[in-house]
């Protein structure tokens, strides 16, 4: 007697790896920013790019997964490429050093990782010895290093809780007091509002985070929507996020323009009434 065979699981599409993956997306582009010195709002600014890098052309980025890694490993490669990317829009392409081109192509990448990529003499060489296999050894890598030219590091931009925690100089002791007060308010708020975007859907999440970078219709053609549907799904997102802050004790004024739905030019047209 034939035994028939149980069917294959369909495939994800693109759009459920995409959702699937979220947190390791903003994990990993996140912890990029960090390693720089990004201010909370320039790792947001590049974690929303990412995701819009990703979703762009019917995530075409993601259609390109060919299976030849685990699908995390595949992301972290090209976010990370995405960060290089970055970091020569914000501060210009990177050289590397005369004496790294004299030395050959191990100190230029040594040399490319030490004074752009910003890692540690430890980090680099460690990298190079597991992730590139060379054939030199720790210690003449370490000598190698030493023969570059010390070259000022890119600039890094000091993190939001460190300017909150620093007073103005033209403060009063009593403003001081307040600044900090409402420095960290603010956080504990931006807090509450991340936890209650976890209990959000994967996609009505996605929704809420895309709508402080865009404009309904932007989101509708990146997300492959119906836009006119969007704006009432939108509108009870945001209402169920505000509910959730409020109930934890946030004021209405508090919340502010953190929960506003993106205007489009043509709303009195599109919007469904």
């Amino acid at each position: 007697m034939a035994i028939s065979s149980m069917p294959l699981p369909p495939e994800p599409t693109p759009e459920q790896l995409f959702l699937a993956h979220l947190s390791h997306i903003e994990r990993v582009a996140t912890h990029a920013c960090r390693r720089r010195g990004f201010s909370r709002e320039d790792t947001e600014e590049f974690v929303s790019t990412v995701k819009c890098k990703l979703i762009e052309d019917d995530y075409a980025t993601i259609r390109k997964f060919q299976g030849k890694s685990s699908f995390e490993t595949y992301l972290t490669v090209v976010i990370n490429n995405l960060f290089k990317d970055h970091l020569d829009h914000l501060w210009g392409k990177w050289r590397p050093s005369a004496e790294a081109e004299r030395l050959g192509p191990l100190a230029i990448q040594l040399d490319r990782m030490l004074h752009r990529d910003g890692l540690t003499l430890a980090e680099s060489c460690e990298i190079l010895l597991m992730n590139h296999h060379v054939e030199a050894s720790r210690q003449e890598l370490e000598d190698l290093a030493a023969k570059l030219p010390h070259r000022t590091p890119q600039r890094r931009m000091e993190s939001e809780e460190a300017l909150e925690e620093r007073p103005d100089e033209m403060m009063t002791p009593d403003q001081e007091v307040l600044a900090r007060e409402a420095g960290a308010r603010r956080r504990r708020i931006l807090e509450l509002l991340k936890d209650a975007m976890r209990r959000l859907p994967a996609q009505d999440a996605l929704l809420a985070r895309m709508s402080s970078e865009f404009k309904i219709s932007q989101i509708a053609r990146r997300l492959n929507l119906e836009q006119k549907p969007l704006y009432r799904r939108l509108d009870r997102i945001l209402l169920t996020l505000r509910e959730d802050l409020e109930r934890q004790g946030v004021r209405p004024e508090e919340i502010g323009g953190l929960l506003a739905r993106p205007q489009d030019e043509d709303d009195e047209e599109d919007e469904p009434q």
